[in-house]
């Protein structure tokens, strides 16, 4: 359920992620519990300074009020918010929008395809897969960054290859320095042949630039991928969580209000994305 007003979280832990980009773990103040989908997304505030709309990068616990946001510097609040010391308050609206179609992916073989933070709204869905396992059939993560140093989550990219429960390709435009992972050099459109996946029972979730997820996209349909079962989180698009402000319409959706996550063949078809 949204909740359109404000509550008070308190930050509890920062864990930093690259030179830019930190996690930070917050616990609401009431102590109510907060339920959200992987993909879902808050607004996140600090008197005088405005909202910033964020993504969940946790996952929701039964009987939990405390949720992650990996918070990349780019603006007045995500600036503030990088200042902030544990016990430290800020307000919170949410959670808002729709979320990876889980329920659609029972069944499913699983590819998730994410470039640069836009792991952060991927990896919920990522560790619902793993906690639901049993639900899903072969599951493969392909996630790029310009350079070993942009990658978020090392600690999460580490643990995941070593599991058999998920297939993981990881890759850099540049390869630069030393890395404890396996990288490859290349874009991720480079890695998608040969998953040995079913293509017609596939479910693909796809976040991070829109000019990369076009081109993902347009690689899987090539396959053969069933472009219904294609999802894209215009997460780069949210504004104020309620599309009242309407900056976050595409066409006749708005971001806030009908996505964040759409289908691709449901808002490829607006000529103002670059998908």
């Amino acid at each position: 359920m949204d909740h359109p007003h404000y509550r008070t979280a308190r930050l509890v832990e920062v864990q930093p992620e690259t030179a830019d980009t930190s996690s930070y773990e917050f616990i609401l103040e009431d102590g109510q519990d907060l339920r959200f989908s992987p993909g879902q997304f808050n607004m996140l505030g600090l008197p005088g300074a405005g909202e910033a709309a964020l993504s969940f990068s946790s996952l929701s616990a039964p009987g939990s009020s405390r949720f992650v946001h990996t918070i990349r510097r780019a603006g007045n609040v995500t600036g503030l918010i990088e200042e902030l010391q544990p016990g430290q308050r800020l307000m919170v609206r949410g959670p808002f929008g729709n979320g990876w179609p889980i329920e659609q992916a029972v069944g499913c073989d699983i590819l998730l395809v994410a470039g640069g933070i836009g792991l952060a709204p991927i990896r919920p869905l990522l560790l619902h897969c793993l906690e639901k396992r049993n639900r899903i059939r072969n599951l493969v993560l392909i996630f790029g960054a310009r350079t070993p140093g942009e990658m978020i989550f090392q600690q999460d990219l580490a643990t995941w290859q070593e599991q058999d429960e998920v297939t993981t390709i990881y890759c850099v435009d540049r390869l630069s320095g030393e890395s404890s992972l396996p990288l490859r050099q290349g874009l991720v459109t480079h890695f998608m042949e040969g998953l040995g996946l079913d293509l017609r029972n596939t479910v693909a979730c796809i976040c991070g630039p829109e000019i990369m997820m076009r081109f993902v996209a347009r690689n899987l349909m090539l396959q053969g991928y069933r472009e219904e079962r294609i999802f894209v989180s215009m997460e780069r698009r949210m504004r104020c969580g309620t599309a009242h402000c309407g900056h976050c319409q595409i066409g006749s959706k708005f971001v806030c209000q009908d996505g964040p996550v759409f289908s691709y063949p449901d808002i490829q078809r607006f000529a103002d994305t670059v998908l």
